[in-house]
């Protein structure tokens, strides 16, 4: 009678430890996905930005977070303002921007270097409400901003205009995606308690 209760145990743990192996788990991952349709000269010729959309490589659980990162060269500006006085320094100004802006990643560094500079950002909401359900179906759609910044009170020529080129642009995102766990054999199963 003991073997036959110890044999019913065996198999049903066995059996439990199957169905447990056939299921799927989540797996939170942080994944980096290249942007290189955002790659190139700021201001672009035809508008201040470029757009590009991405796929991450499967459809998301949940999206816990994501952030935008830059790198590249930027050119100062120069341009006489009574505020700043002569030949003040003119920098370039970066942000990117998901869903018609309601996720935005900025702002450029104040002070933005002339020469290399790369920083990371994460997107925020605007307005705090935003969710993430726009990238459920693992497509969306990303724009980067670049032209020179606004010039504050009353400025006038000559002007230099800043530029600035971009090598490096990566959309990187915290989600959990559903993983299929490999499902074992029933041979496979009996042979993990014959080897106890």
């Amino acid at each position: 009678m003991k073997r036959f209760e110890v044999l019913r145990r065996i198999l049903s743990s066995a059996y439990l430890l199957g169905v447990g192996l056939m299921v799927t788990a989540a797996n939170a991952v942080v994944i980096e996905i290249p942007l290189p349709g955002l790659l190139g000269s700021y201001p672009p010729s035809e508008s201040n930005g470029r757009t590009t959309t991405f796929q991450l490589p499967q459809i998301p659980n949940v999206i816990h977070s994501a952030s935008f990162r830059i790198a590249g060269t930027a050119v100062l500006g120069s341009a006489d303002c009574d505020e700043f006085g002569e030949n003040a320094a003119w920098p370039m100004e970066f942000f990117a921007y998901m869903k018609d802006g309601t996720w935005l990643a900025s702002p450029t560094p104040p002070g933005m270097p002339n020469g290399s500079f790369g920083w990371t950002a994460a997107f925020r909401p605007v307005p705090n409400t935003a969710t993430w359900d726009f990238l459920m179906d693992g497509e969306g759609e990303i724009s980067l901003w670049g032209a020179p910044t606004a010039l504050i009170g009353l400025c006038h020529g000559p002007y230099v205009v800043p530029s600035g080129t971009v090598t490096e642009a990566v959309l990187i995102i915290d989600a959990e995606f559903t993983v299929a766990i490999e499902t074992s054999t029933w041979g496979a199963i009996k042979a993990l308690y014959r080897a106890r």
